[in-house]
């Protein structure tokens, strides 16, 4: 049985991306950095209360909240945006190939062939499947756009093949 997949790079799967490369493999350095977050906004909560009287720094307090928070928030949006803007021309989408030993990634700038053992991680997130191969790439499937087979046979193909198991991420 062979598998094929189209995948659209657009905002929403770049986003799936970014969050399943932050719960997977950067999922301990995210969960520090959103800890210093907290104790920052915290922080920031006890210096307004402080100077809540003066209002330069009462509306200097409440921006850099509001900012963090934004931040905290949208977090996956924007490095998908940063992601979109960085992207090579020719990769808005990609044709996605199966084979026992390997799979084959063509866009209309490159292909390329990659081996399941390079997989890092696999997850799901609404309506992709994630392959995660670093701390900086990933790869997302269309879940609509699989063809030569169901899903659940999917999942089963690509976990015996990477020895991975897929991870469900919300999103």
């Amino acid at each position: 049985m062979e598998f094929t997949c189209h995948t659209t790079h657009d905002h929403k799967a770049l986003t799936a991306m970014a969050r399943a490369i932050r719960k997977t493999v950067r999922a301990k350095r995210s969960r520090q950095i959103r800890v210093y977050a907290w104790i920052i906004i915290g922080l920031l909560l006890v210096s307004l209360w402080l100077s809540w009287g003066r209002v330069w720094q009462t509306v200097l307090h409440c921006a850099v909240i509001a900012a963090l928070l934004l931040l905290h928030w949208k977090e996956d949006s924007i490095n998908a945006y940063f992601a979109k803007r960085k992207a090579l021309p020719g990769t808005d989408f990609a044709d996605t190939t199966f084979y026992a030993d390997h799979y084959l990634v063509k866009t209309p700038a490159a292909e390329t062939k990659w081996q399941y053992e390079k997989i890092l991680a696999l997850a799901e997130s609404g309506g992709y499947l994630v392959f995660v191969m670093g701390k900086n790439h990933a790869l997302a499937m269309e879940k609509a756009a699989l063809k030569g087979g169901s899903i659940p046979e999917f999942y089963r193909f690509i976990e015996e093949k990477s020895g991975r198991r897929v991870q469900d991420i919300g999103g």
